[in-house]
This record gives structure tokens, C-alpha cells and sequence, in this order.
């Protein structure tokens, strides 16, 4: 009779404090319940309609199925399961434990019912509805057995009725009839009491099949779980399975320190498309131009090489700052009259141009003229009014009267003057922009910088000795698990620069940088004999 992996399931109860080796734990549970193997791949920041999130993932070397164990800061999240994995593929599965983690014994409970669930979403489940050996019979349970808890002698020695006689019997590996005869018990008792028996030792429902060589649903049945009529298996309370979210994964810290060095790095081309931009933001930090938008592809320098050009005129938060990220009206009216004679750069802030008053705003900003009023004309009790004044110092007087008559608290000038200057940096086609809002276009300038994939390559090309790949980056990295060989990565880099990959349609529209760099190299590094195959799925 199969056996429970009653000492693995202690090993399985990890520390939280160590996200990595928590992860690990729990995949080599699954891994023997799977019966299967699963591979370290890498660690994925992620956002989805939760939040953001990084995870540990590690795929199937039999059938690209893949799990991934997510994690929050510390805190233990869910775990993702894709029955075919690549990276244009959202997960099929998520499975939350309703906050139970690594370090709850309760969680190490739920791993068997977890690794149940992957079996059923993955062609490796075994449930079948043929009659086998060992089939149940109709026979009615006798409750008052599985019930008994009395005083019960059997061979000389007592024991806590005959349920306690047939866990003895089972772990000495005798068949069912010799406990049938022994006991004078039918079948189905013996089962149920053996199927409880190794589902309270955290055995899964595929264990209890093998050991009662019944079928999957049979031994559902066996444990208690109720079946409905579609053929639904009532989970564990504590386990929600959801549908697997639609995500965005951003690059791991290596990856970005990395691209920032390609970024740095002159083209080995001569004919650099950067020197627009050079020329522009130059005119910007000498105060003969307001207002620039740069668009084009992400991850080809952009931002990276006007922030240096600004370095040259002053210290970054002194002379001027950068905006990333989502922004509503009152952040972006805040921001500018917090840094009203400053050069002020918005970038990755393309939800901007999906906002009628944002445009509004700027549109105001980007008229000709050394200096904007800017006006704010929503009720809001953080304003302060100011619209009949026409100088900065004065509107600093008197929001500052108010903040202390309001103990404290900030207030923001209804009515300000703006001398400073703004630098859109936008991953939006030029084209995109105007459809949005042609008048901004015609008030400043914009450069639509677009470089070829073969003039990145010659970028990569340069610096491909100091890119460095390190297997399961976690939140801080870890240098030891670095993964670079010198061989390898110019194995890759040329099948990258290669008409089989860049003429692919597959790739059509993607960018090729430092990070789909890193996704193909992990694939070739960890032996899957599909790795050209999966690396059209890799990039963005």
C-alpha cells in the first residue's frame, strides 16, 4: 500500500523569513504529490488587479505546466499554476489560502488539497469513471463502526475501538481482506476509515486512490468530500481557486540596473538617434524652451539620457524633478505648483492623456510665454484662494496664513504662476498623442525617436561582457545565485541578432532589449529542449 509523506510534510513548513527557500519547500512537496519535477526559472515582479506582487517561479521539464509561489513584501500570497506556460500567457489557476502561510502548520495541511487541484487543472490527473480492481460495492456503511470509539481487544491487546485496529493493520501493510476477515468488516468501512486515515497524515486524494487502487472520485468520496452533479468537488474552506488574473510583469532590479548600463553605453553606430533629443532638452535646461514631448519605444534610453543632460544644469529635486507613475488633476496641479520654477519631467504617466482635464492643464502649461497662470476651478476644502494675486510670494504668504490657521495642514493655491518647464516622456506613439489631443502637439515640440532592433543589438553588442543573469532574483537580489556564463550569453545574443529570430513574425512589435535578453538566456540555461520555441513569447 502506497505510504504518506508524513516526515516531508515537516521539512514543508518553512520560515517566512526567507521567501526563496519558503518557495522551494513548497515545490518539492508538490513535486512528489505530482509526481513530476519542477525546475528553478526565475522570480517575476507582477501587477494585476490586486496589486503588485513577485513571485518564484519554476516550470514543468516534462510539459511546460508551471507554478509560481507569489508573495507580497513578506507575506506569503498565493500560488499561480499554467497548464502550458510562456511568458504571453496569464496564469490558469491562483490558489489563496485565506492567510495562511509558510510557518502555519494549518498551511502545510493544505498543501495535499492544494496539489489535488493543480492534478485537476493539468492533463496529468488521473481521475477516471472505469470500473478498476477494487472497486467499492454498494454495501452500506455500518456508521456505528466509523463512529465507534469503545474499548476493543484484538490479539491480546486493547485498542480505541476497530478503527484504531485497522490504521494498526494498514500500517503493517496487510491487504484488505486480511483486515476484512480479521475484523469482520465490509469493504467500504475499511476504506473509508483508511482513506480518513491518510488524509489526516496530509496524504493527498491521489495517494488514497493509489493506495485503495480505487479511482479519484471514489477516494474523494472515501475522504468525505461531498461531489455535486456537474462533478464539482467542495474545496477546503481555508482554499479559494480562482480564474488566473490578467498581469503586466515589470523587470527585476538586476534587470533595470542592467538596461540602465546599455542606456549609458554610446551606439556602436555612428549615427546616433539621440542627438535631437540632446539638442531639445538642452534648450529646456537653459530656459529657451518650456515644454518637450518625447515618444518612441521603452527601454531604448529615453528618460535615462535626458536625465543626464539635466544634470548638467543643476541637481535633480533642485533644479528639477521626475514624475512617475499614475496621476490624477490634483496631483499633477500640485506638483507644479510645488516645483513652480523648476523643470518638471512626467514619465511612464500615459494615463494622462486619457483625462479631458489633465489635457486642459497642460495645454495651459504649454502655451508660448515665459510664464503660465495656472488656475484650479474645482470646489476642493485643500485650496486656498488666490486668483486675486499676481506673484508668487505673495500666494506663498498667503497659503502659508492658512496652513497655520488650519494647524498645519498644507494648503494648495487656488491660482499660481508657473516659470518652469515640463518634458513628457510618453512610450505612446507619436501619432497616438494626436489622436488624443492634436492642440497639445502644435503648442511644443515633439520627438518620435524609433531605432530598429539591429542598432539595439549594436548597443547590447557593446556592453554584452558586463551583462550579469542571476537565477530567482528576490525583492534585493542575491549575488550568489548568479547564473552567467560568458559562452552561453554569446550563444544567445546571436541567435537574438539572428534573421530566425528577428524575422519572425511572432516578434513583430516587440522590443528587443535587456530583459527579454535575460527571459531567452533562462530559458537555454535550464535545458529546456524548446527554448528557441518559447523565446518568441519572451519581451513585451
Amino acid at each position: 500500500m502506497a505510504k504518506f509523506f508524513k516526515d516531508f510534510i515537516n521539512e514543508a513548513t518553512a520560515s517566512g523569513g526567507n521567501q526563496y527557500n519558503s518557495s522551494v519547500k513548497i515545490i518539492r512537496f508538490l513535486e512528489k504529490k505530482l509526481a513530476c519535477e519542477y525546475f528553478d526559472y526565475d522570480c517575476q515582479d507582477y501587477t494585476n488587479q490586486d496589486g503588485n506582487f513577485f513571485g518564484y517561479l519554476f516550470i514543468n521539464k516534462e510539459d511546460n505546466s508551471a507554478i509560481r509561489v507569489n508573495w507580497e513584501g513578506n507575506k506569503f500570497n498565493s500560488i499561480n499554476f499554467w497548464q502550458s506556460w510562456n511568458y504571453n500567457v496569464n496564469p490558469t489557476i491562483e490558489i489563496k489560502t485565506k492567510g495562511l502561510g509558510p510557518g502555519d502548520n494549518q498551511f502545510t495541511r493544505l498543501l495535499p488539497d492544494i496539489a489535488d487541484i493543480i492534478a485537476q487543472n493539468n492533463a496529468f490527473d488521473n481521475t477516471t469513471d472505469d470500473e478498476i480492481e477494487g472497486q467499492i460495492d454498494e454495501t452500506e456503511v455500518n456508521e456505528s463502526v466509523l463512529n465507534e470509539t469503545g474499548k476493543f481487544q484484538f490479539n491480546g491487546e486493547i485498542y480505541n475501538g476497530k478503527q484504531a485496529v485497522v490504521r494498526k493493520m494498514y500500517d503493517e501493510d496487510r491487504s484488505l481482506d486480511e483486515i476484512k476477515t480479521a475484523l469482520n468488516l465490509n469493504p467500504k468501512a475499511i476504506k473509508e476509515i483508511i482513506a480518513k486515515y491518510i488524509k489526516e497524515q496530509g496524504g493527498s486524494v491521489r495517494e488514497v486512490a493509489t493506495a485503495l487502487n480505487v479511482s479519484n472520485i471514489e477516494a474523494r468520496e472515501l475522504c468525505g468530500e461531498h461531489i455535486d452533479e456537474e462533478g464539482n468537488v467542495t474545496i477546503n474552506p481555508a482554499i479559494t481557486v480562482l480564474d488566473g488574473s490578467k498581469e503586466t510583469l515589470t523587470p527585476t532590479k538586476q534587470i533595470k540596473t542592467t538596461q540602465e548600463y546599455l542606456e549609458n553605453t554610446k551606439y556602436a553606430d555612428p549615427d546616433l538617434v539621440f542627438d535631437e533629443l540632446t539638442d531639445f532638452v538642452t534648450l529646456i535646461g537653459k530656459g529657451l524652451m518650456n515644454s518637450l514631448i518625447v515618444t518612441g519605444d521603452g527601454s531604448i534610453g529615453k528618460s535615462f539620457n535626458a536625465d543626464k543632460i539635466l544634470d548638467q544644469f543643476g541637481k535633480k529635486n533642485e533644479t528639477w524633478v521626475k514624475i512617475s507613475g499614475k496621476q490624477t488633476l490634483k496631483s499633477i496641479y500640485t506638483t507644479l505648483w510645488e516645483n513652480k520654477d523648476k523643470i518638471v519631467v512626467f514619465e511612464d504617466c500615459d494615463g494622462i492623456f486619457k483625462d479631458a482635464q489633465i489635457l486642459d492643464l497642460l495645454n495651459t502649461i504649454f502655451n508660448n510665454g515665459s510664464s503660465k497662470d495656472v488656475e484650479w476651478h474645482e470646489k476642493d476644502e485643500d485650496f486656498v484662494y488666490t486668483a486675486d494675486l499676481d506673484d508668487n510670494a505673495e500666494i506663498e504668504n498667503r497659503v502659508q496664513d492658512w496652513s497655520t490657521n488650519n494647524k498645519g495642514k498644507d494648503g494648495i493655491p487656488s491660482h499660481f504662476i508657473f516659470n518652469g518647464g515640463v518634458i513628457l516622456i510618453s512610450k505612446l506613439k507619436k501619432l497616438d498623442i494626436f489622436k488624443k489631443d492634436s492642440s497639445l502637439l502644435s503648442k511644443c515640440t515633439c520627438i518620435d525617436i524609433m531605432i530598429c532592433a539591429e542598432d539595439v543589438l549594436k548597443r547590447m553588442e557593446t556592453v554584452l561582457t558586463n551583462i550579469r543573469i542571476y537565477k530567482s532574483l528576490g525583492a534585493n537580489g542575491n549575488p550568489n545565485k548568479e547564473i552567467t556564463d560568458e559562452t552561453l550569453k554569446q550563444e544567445i545574443f546571436d541567435f537574438i541578432k539572428s534573421d530566425e529570430f528577428l524575422k519572425n513574425p511572432k516578434i513583430r512589435g516587440k522590443e528587443i532589449n535587456i530583459r527579454l535578453f535575460n527571459q531567452v538566456y533562462k530559458l537555454k540555461w535550464s535545458g529546456l529542449e524548446n527554448w528557441k520555441e518559447l523565446a518568441f513569447s519572451c519581451g513585451a
